[in-house]
């Protein structure tokens, strides 16, 4: 669905396109920083991607055509990085266009973005709920999910990994990787050792910073309910609170920077009692073969998006 092609955007077949020329096109989408002479600043790309994408959107375009940004100093690497990982922001949300195309009349422009939009991989970076603990990688809801839908899903939770771990290991596991999407899911173990909220917030937002800068879109997870059981209650109580207040940030901070979200705590609650089901986890902490595949029937919707912007 989101591809680059070398060409004159003149000549193309599209719905729109996103300039001020173009005579085979149905509609004009104009974003003035879009072939214009003004500095092209990160932060005004993204908005005009953003925007045309919007408007394609309201429009009931089905294809959208964009130029690389005009004379103003941005270079094509990282207006390759900005414009299409705004695109596949806005696939993962849901989105009626099949095609988005990015158009490069030279061919230094052209490898710069199709570098970025031949990226197919995604990676699941987590903890041991991601791993598959205590069953393995291959009971795992990445596991399960990439079969399901033909994915390229790359596992590398890691038992016991903090948000913090993950932070650290963001350059080698993720960006080195050069996926399409990175998942983030984490928090559980962040409560256990009594990390604060400020703590988990920054990690995370340092996470889907590094995620954007390298052209990553990033997903933000909310982390799975704890089950109270043989392990110690009162400590479990106190975790799951804490879990509360990061959920409760991870999905505004979503919601602020408009990145797609991935639900792991609402598909593993009882609903009659609003609590975690037993019958989903094998410890207090852990899914069951079922609670994995639970996760991976509740990842679908996302991942069947995310699919259309690979």
């Amino acid at each position: 669905m989101i591809k680059s092609i070398q060409g004159d955007i003149t000549e193309l077949d599209f719905d729109a396109v996103v300039n001020a020329a173009g005579r085979r096109a149905r509609h004009i989408i104009h974003a003035e920083v879009m072939g214009g002479d003004k500095i092209n600043g990160p932060d005004m790309v993204r908005a005009a991607t953003r925007n045309a994408l919007l408007k394609a959107e309201e429009m009931n375009l089905k294809s959208i055509a964009f130029p690389a940004p005009g004379a103003g100093g941005l270079d094509f690497d990282l207006a390759a990085r900005i414009m299409v990982c705004e695109a596949r922001r806005h696939v993962a949300g849901g989105s009626a266009l099949e095609q988005i195309a990015f158009v490069l009349f030279d061919e230094h422009g052209y490898r710069s973005f199709n570098r970025i939009t031949g990226r197919e991989a995604i990676v699941c970076l987590g903890d041991s709920i991601t791993y598959g603990f205590p069953f393995g990688p291959k009971a795992s809801w990445v596991e399960l999910s990439a079969k399901k839908l033909g994915l390229n899903m790359i596992n590398m939770g890691a038992n016991g990994d903090t948000t913090r771990a993950m932070r650290r290991r963001f350059k080698r596991d993720v960006t080195g990787l050069e996926p399409a999407y990175v998942i983030i899911m984490g928090g559980g173990n962040d409560a256990f050792m009594g990390y604060s909220l400020e703590q988990f917030a920054e990690n995370i937002e340092a996470m889907a910073a590094e995620a954007q800068d390298n052209g990553i879109c990033p997903v933000i997870g909310l982390p799975a309910p704890v089950c109270p059981g043989p392990f110690v209650t009162d400590y479990i109580g106190i975790a799951g609170c804490e879990l509360d207040s990061y959920r409760e940030w991870a999905e505004e901070f979503a919601a602020d920077e408009k990145l797609p979200v991935l639900d792991f705590y609402r598909p593993l609650l009882d609903p009659e009692t609003g609590e975690a089901a037993p019958e989903y986890y094998c410890d207090d902490v852990h899914p069951s073969i079922e609670g994995y595949q639970v996760l991976a029937r509740a990842s679908e919707r996302l991942l069947a998006a995310i699919k259309m912007g690979l």
